[in-house]
């Protein structure tokens, strides 16, 4: 039967804006996936509701999933702070003293290794346009009936 579990498997990225630097990375798995989902739905819902201003949801959404894969998705690094502290992804705060450019490279690194996984929270979800929406295969489905 085949193997339909995540496979663990590490990946070291170097750090171009970072020289010497390092994380390692692991790819979400189902449940962290449906925690993002959920989470990111529930903020959407509530700025359908006029709760949040549309512009402030979206840079809590955004916020909210990058703090969620750092601290799920990198296993380890060599990243210090100025007094040669190891930074915590786990802290918050360590993301307001993190250099923008290092940290936009390690998300792209975890997209890249999630990227399957987004594609299919988009196919439920689409920021952009602001709305739940069908996946393909639904569309089929409702187009044969």
């Amino acid at each position: 039967m085949p193997n339909a579990t995540i496979s663990g498997k590490v990946i070291r990225k170097e750090l171009r804006h970072c020289p010497g630097g390092w994380v390692d990375l692991k790819q979400l798995n189902y449940d962290q996936m449906l925690e993002r989902r959920d989470n990111v739905t529930k903020m959407f819902m509530e700025q359908s509701e006029g709760q949040i201003d549309g512009t402030m949801n979206l840079k809590i959404m955004n916020k909210w999933a990058a703090h969620h894969d750092f601290r799920n998705c990198i296993v380890e690094h060599n990243l210090e702070d100025a007094d040669g502290n190891k930074l915590d992804f786990n802290n918050s705060l360590t993301f307001s003293v993190l250099d923008p450019r290092i940290g936009a490279e390690i998300e792209r690194y975890i997209d890249e290794l999630n990227q399957d996984l987004e594609g299919d929270m988009e196919s439920f979800f689409s920021p952009a346009s602001g709305s739940l929406t069908e996946s393909s295969d639904m569309k089929e489905l409702s187009e044969e009936e």
